[in-house]
């Protein structure tokens, strides 16, 4: 999607030294949404094939989230980010670094209430197509609480709702050690597993201790990350 002239600064797009470009994967077809099928809610995905998916909840912030995309794009892996849409104004270059880098965008709600409203979910969408071009087909309910109603208002916004089966306890307080959230990422991952983890507010130093020994520990262990839809068996589209 063009972007305006009067785009602020601290909107544009990350620097090549600012992101780690110089090391930047293959450039990838632009992705611009996915098309959403079968239950309205999944915590995994088929435990016949050794694909799992990382997931990383509450970005974009300046603090964490360039610094998941630097390791990320180092070992050639995508994940799903899960966008808080009050954290897209100022950070739309990030979003859109994750974009070139052929991750895949979800809605986490505006501002991250227990059972998000309607408007709380539309806003966040609209927010990351706006900024990106992308029309996000996953949600994540805050906090993880879901209800009937809300699964119905998701899916009533062609989206499916997605849980998760292995839970880094990387939020579960501040700094959090790398060896609570190693441990309990590889010692609970199975084939089709959704992992997890935060790139939003809070302290997540940990996080980023802990991710490198991971992708190296599920790599050991012939696991391949994958983005959810693709998890999934969900078509990803793509701009012509």
């Amino acid at each position: 999607m063009l972007l305006g002239a009067g785009l602020l600064a601290a909107d544009a797009a990350p620097s090549a030294r600012a992101t780690g470009a110089e090391s930047a994967v293959e450039p990838q077809p632009q992705l611009t949404g996915c098309i959403p099928k079968g239950t309205r809610y999944r915590e995994h995905g088929s435990r016949g094939r050794r694909w799992v998916a990382l997931t990383f909840d509450g970005g974009p912030t300046s603090q964490y989230t360039s610094k998941v995309l630097a390791q990320l794009r180092k070992e050639k892996l995508h994940v799903t980010f899960f966008i808080r849409g009050q954290f897209i104004k100022g950070h739309t270059g990030l979003l859109r670094q994750e974009l070139a880098d052929g991750h895949e965008f979800a809605n986490h709600s505006y501002s991250h209430p227990h059972f998000p409203g309607s408007y709380e979910i539309s806003r966040t969408t609209a927010l990351i197509r706006k900024a990106t071009g992308y029309t996000p087909c996953l949600f994540r309910a805050p906090y993880g609480s879901i209800d009937n109603a809300l699964l119905s208002r998701v899916r009533s916004q062609h989206m499916l709702t997605i849980g998760w089966d292995v839970d880094s306890w990387d939020s579960l307080y501040d700094n959090v050690s790398k060896a609570t959230i190693y441990s309990r990422v590889v010692e609970r991952v199975r084939p089709g597993s959704i992992i997890l983890m935060h790139d939003g507010e809070g302290s997540h130093k940990g996080t980023l201790q802990a991710l490198g020994p991971i992708l190296a520990n599920l790599k050991r262990r012939h696991f391949e990350v994958v983005p959810v839809s693709k998890l999934l068996g969900l078509e990803q589209l793509t701009a012509h």
